[in-house]
This record gives C-alpha cells, structure tokens and sequence, in this order.
C-alpha cells in the first residue's frame, strides 16, 4: 500500500519529486493524486503543481550550483529532492538563501551553498563550450542542446528558453456541442473564465487564470477538450474529406482523433489504434461526453496490424502516424521528458518510426493521404524520416501544406517554402511540432 502523503505542502512536494525520480511515474498523475488536492483552492493547486513542475525542468541548473557541497553524494532521495525544489523557490525569487537553508535541514544535516544560486548565471556564463553552456543555462541535457546549437544557430537560445516557460493553458471547442469558439467563450465568460482566442488555430482559446478546468460544466457537458494549438493545427493539417474514412494509427487517448470528428461533423468513420489498451479506454470515455460516435478504438501489437485495420488503411482517405518520439517541442508541459530520454535510445525509436511510415505507406490507396507528426525538433525523426520514406516509394509525393490549408494559413505555421508543419515555442507560443503530408500517386 502506497505511504499517505505528508500534511505538510513541502514535504508533499518532496515526496512527489522523489517519487517520480525512484519510478518514472509522470509527476502530473502523482499531483493529481495527492490527497490534500481536492481540499485546495485552483490557485493553490497551480502554485503547487508550478513548483514540481519547475524543480524538475530547472534540476540540472539547481544542481550545477548545489552540488559543490561536500556531502552531496550522500544525500538521501527525500533530500536531494528537497534540495532541487527549495533550489528552483530560491530561484523563482519566492523564497530567499536562509529559509531554503532552514527548510532544508529538516531533510539532511547537509549543507549546501545556497548562495551559489544567485551567482550560478554568472558561473554558467564563463563556460566556454557552447552546447554546455546552453544545456546549462536552460537545463538541458546535453543532446538536446547539441540538436539545438547544430539546427536552430542563433535561435537555440530562444528557443531553449521557450522550451523552459510555462505553457499556456489551451482547449479546443467542440464543434459537436458548441456552435464556436466565441460560442464557447461566452459561455466560460459567463462563469469568469476569461480566454483569449488562438492566434492559428480557428477552434482554440488561451485559457487565463488557474480555474480547475474539469470542474466546468462545460468541460463534464463536453463543449471542450484540453488541448494545445500545436496539435490542434496538426489536426488541421489531416483534412479530412466529408464522410471520409480516416485511420488514426497512434491514437493515445484521443485528443487529434476528437479533433478529427469534430471536424467531420460526426460523419464518416475514424479507426483509432494504438498499442496502449489503457490510452483507448480514456478515449472511449472522451468519444461518449464529446458526443462523437464515428469512432472505433482497437488495440494492436507493435510489430503487427490485425486484418480488419489493414482492411480499413486500405480504404482509408487519411492516415495519420502522430508517432512515438523524443518529445522535446512538448517539454513546457512535460518538463521531465529531458531526464527519462536517453540518446541511447534514438536508434530503436528511429526504427519503430520507419517502420510506422512503411506500414502505413505499403496500405495507402491511390490518391490518399499519410500524416506524419511528431511534437519533437529533431531532424532525424522529421525531415529525414519523410525523405528517406521518398527515396524507397516512387510511388508516393510530398504535398505541400500550403496545398492543403491554402498559403495564407499555412505561411505563417510552415518552413519557408510552405512544405512542412513547423512550429517552435518562441516563434509560434505553441509546442514544438512537425508534419508532413504524403500522397500516393494515381495511375
């Protein structure tokens, strides 16, 4: 049986970050978890959750400055998690050196230079090498900032601190249950919820404040559904035709094939795969309070396709891969996506990529559409996967995003030359996200 938790908002948030480090468990599922939740005000919550969240994006920064302490090594789980968020309250301004020192020693006898924290910039602005300069100054590890020197050149700054802010807090209207957007502004309005519209995105809004969002009647009555402007556009890019078949391939819980039936008007058909049966059975919940009921959700193997999905991929209009990836464009609201991926691991999700694409390519009609997306900024699992797939299947052409969204949407959401899907954090206030469309060639 799991140990309550503490009473104590501090030592919950110890408790929390040690967890998620001793298990890998997503420090949202922890927080939602904690009892004392239910009894705290939406703000409280927020403040909360900002707090672990914050520890374990900034944890290499924190650490740099803290672990000059002799006793460091020796540190118990419980304190080096308390070392990390009283590290990031010092630096967020909202508690000064000697209550860190104080709050700390309930945890360790160690003690640590919590002065250095103010002086870490400093320290971090003497390193000579680029990428570890980066990596340091936004808690990046190291690949990460490699990617970003080597790629994005004079912006993998911005970008890196993009990747370090909070996110906005962004839904999407359900054309199923609402009439708009503005419908469903008005509505939040009328309870104090105020929104902002997105800037690309035609069925979004910026949620202000720090409402429980699912405690809305409008949320229970299925007028929205949380989801960033990123993939809400990446939906976009699938265009699916009235009554079209569409084949959703690494469905998750579902929030781009709701997108996708919304858009459809709740016509025609959409097959929602993926090789997480838990993932499925949150849609199948989300499919019932959204009102769609064009959707099928099937489990499959990794390695395999049964008969009745290749049956259906080869009479699909539209097949969207959003495919397993390094996540990095998602790290605002995923933050400890930068510790669980390991360079090690590129290859075999490289692989699994490629093998996604083939499989899907192999069963694409003549005149249908493939959607690859990924919320990653990485080239070799984006660009280079798709010309690769091109160099193997003549029989298969990119087509522009400009071609499907029109320019003017399109330009500002897309490369220069208006092929790709590219969106970045400081450029667009989105995550980071890719796609590309491939068509297979008639006759």
């Amino acid at each position: 049986m799991r140990e309550p938790l503490p009473a104590d908002p501090i030592e919950q948030a110890v408790r929390i970050l040690a967890e998620h480090h001793a298990t890998g468990v997503p420090p949202r599922d922890l927080v939602a978890a904690a009892p004392s939740m239910r009894d705290w005000s939406p703000a409280r919550r927020a403040e909360f959750s900002q707090a672990v969240y914050g520890a374990i994006a900034m944890q290499r920064r924190i650490e740099f400055a803290l672990a000059t302490a002799s006793g460091w090594s020796a540190l118990t789980a419980d304190a080096r998690a308390a070392a990390d968020l009283l590290g990031w309250r010092v630096l967020a301004g909202t508690l000064d050196v000697a209550g860190a020192a104080t709050r700390f020693a309930r945890f360790s006898p160690v003690e640590l230079p919590w002065a250095e924290l103010a002086a870490v910039g400093e320290r971090i602005d003497a390193v000579v090498d680029p990428v570890q300069r980066l990596a340091l100054r936004h808690s990046l590890p190291d690949w990460a900032a490699s990617e970003l020197v080597a790629r994005q050149g004079e912006a993998a700054e911005a970008v890196a601190r993009a990747l370090g802010e909070p996110a906005p807090r962004t839904v999407r209207a359900n054309l199923l249950r609402c009439k708009s957007r503005e419908d469903l502004a008005a509505r939040l309005a009328a309870v104090g919820v105020q929104t902002r519209p997105t800037r690309f995105a035609p069925h979004g809004l910026h949620v202000d404040g720090t409402v429980a969002l699912t405690e809305l009647s409008a949320f229970r009555e299925g007028w929205f559904e949380q989801q960033d402007e990123a993939s809400q556009l990446a939906a976009l890019a699938v265009a699916p035709p009235p009554r079209g078949r569409v084949l959703d391939a690494c469905a998750g819980s579902g929030g781009k094939t709701l997108a996708l039936a919304s858009m459809m008007g709740n016509k025609g058909e959409i097959l929602a795969i993926d090789v997480h049966a838990g993932r499925l059975e949150g849609l199948v919940e989300r499919c019932r309070r959204t009102g769609v009921s064009t959707v099928r959700a099937r489990h499959v193997e990794e390695e395999t396709w049964s008969e009745e999905v290749e049956a259906f991929a080869r009479k699909a209009d539209r097949i969207l891969i959003d495919a397993p990836c390094s996540g990095m464009g998602a790290w605002r609201r995923r933050p400890e996506g930068r510790w669980l991926m390991r360079e090690t691991s590129f290859p075999s999700l490289q692989r699994s990529q490629a093998k996604l694409l083939r499989r899907s390519a192999a069963l694409l009609q003549p005149g249908a559409r493939l959607v690859y997306a990924t919320c990653t900024l990485r080239s070799a699992e984006n660009e280079e996967q798709v010309r690769s797939l091109l160099a193997e299947d003549a029989g298969l052409e990119l087509v522009r995003l400009a071609e499907v969204l029109g320019a003017a949407v399109a330009g500002p959401i897309s490369d220069p030359s208006g092929t790709w899907l590219s969106l970045r954090p400081d450029v667009h206030g989105t995550d980071g996200f890719f796609a590309a469309i491939l068509r297979r060639k008639r006759g």
